[in-house]
């Protein structure tokens, strides 16, 4: 898209001065003048292409620098909500994480419980339940 606005203007700026150019000799060829009036328009119609180029050169530049800038500007707001989504997402990732852990510690501990009342039972309710005191 931007290099198709570029394009746009720059076409236009050539077509401009072309087109000044060319507009201005005919006008001063065709015209019925003595050689040294003829001369001096010439001069005159380059000035004023010379000066037309200048004044449309520098308003290119002024909207090429202001696009540059909005491009600038659009990037950073980006560049940020990236950023911010980005934040979001790693602390999402650290609660589920820290969730996780919390319960395997419970499950860990629950073993742990169930582990100390098995070793406190009896040889004989544990044959019962099909389990040895055996480790």
């Amino acid at each position: 898209m931007m290099s198709e606005q570029n394009g746009r203007g720059k076409d236009f700026f050539i077509g401009a001065v072309v087109g000044g150019v060319l507009g201005a000799v005919t006008a001063l060829l065709f015209a019925p003048k003595s050689g040294k009036e003829l001369r001096a328009d010439l001069s005159d119609q380059a000035h004023k292409v010379s000066e037309k180029t200048q004044e449309l050169a520098g308003t290119v530049g002024v909207k090429t620098k202001e696009l540059a800038d909005t491009v600038g500007v659009k990037t950073q707001e980006i560049a940020k909500q990236v950023s911010e989504q980005t934040g979001e997402w790693v602390q999402k990732a650290k609660e589920v994480v820290e969730s996780v852990s919390d319960e395997v510690k419970a499950w860990k501990d629950a073993r742990k419980e169930v582990a100390v009342a098995e070793e406190e039972m009896m040889p004989a309710d544990a044959e019962v339940l099909g389990r040895s005191t055996i480790k």
